[in-house]
């Protein structure tokens, strides 16, 4: 008698303790569902970042795609960033974690090897500065070359590619030279 009852209070603590677990994986995704901020490790956060008021700012912030209203600025730029995507942020991609993939670091940097301006990558402010970072230490650990295309070099390039070309062609009138394109010289 004294062994079943030992026995039943072991399931019964086990049941007991596998519920309990369960309730927990439960409330961690419940409130995982509630944070619309993502932490990565090494994130540094105050204890009011996990507040409701946080979360809510940090939800209209992903879902509009733009700014918190009432912070200032144009009071259209909500609409105007709505339309453009990050690819990083698209692509759940860390710009900085990325420094040792020459193709996707190279379609960042011009000919020239200067850093794209935002405006032609199509970046936000911080992933744009996080993109040139992640060039500069590429650059650095000699991953992408330092020097590129000298403008000299371009110079000599457009002449050789000039010299080759026909003169009709160099005028951007094609291969058939000056001739018209219509019948009747319009």
């Amino acid at each position: 008698m004294g062994r079943d009852y030992a026995a039943r209070t072991r399931a019964t603590t086990a049941r007991r303790s596998a519920l309990a677990e369960t309730e927990a994986s439960y409330r961690a995704t419940d409130l995982e569902r509630h944070l619309y901020r993502r932490f990565r490790p090494g994130d540094i956060y105050a204890p009011h970042d996990l507040s409701p008021v946080e979360q809510q700012k940090w939800r209209q912030r992903n879902t509009s795609g733009g700014h918190i209203s009432g912070r200032g600025g144009a009071p259209f730029a909500n609409m105007r960033r709505q339309n453009r995507k990050d690819v990083f942020d698209v692509l759940g991609m860390h710009p900085l974690e990325e420094w040792k993939n020459f193709s996707i670091m190279t379609e960042f940097v011009s000919s020239m090897g200067r850093i794209r301006h935002r405006r032609e990558t199509g970046l936000r402010g911080v992933n744009q500065r996080r993109v040139a970072k992640a060039v500069r230490r590429a650059v650095g650990m000699g991953l992408m070359p330092s020097v590129h295309k000298h403008p000299e070099m371009l110079e000599k390039e457009a002449e050789e590619l000039g010299r080759r070309r026909s003169p009709a062609q160099r005028l951007g009138l094609g291969a058939r030279g000056a001739g018209l394109g219509r019948i009747g010289g319009r």
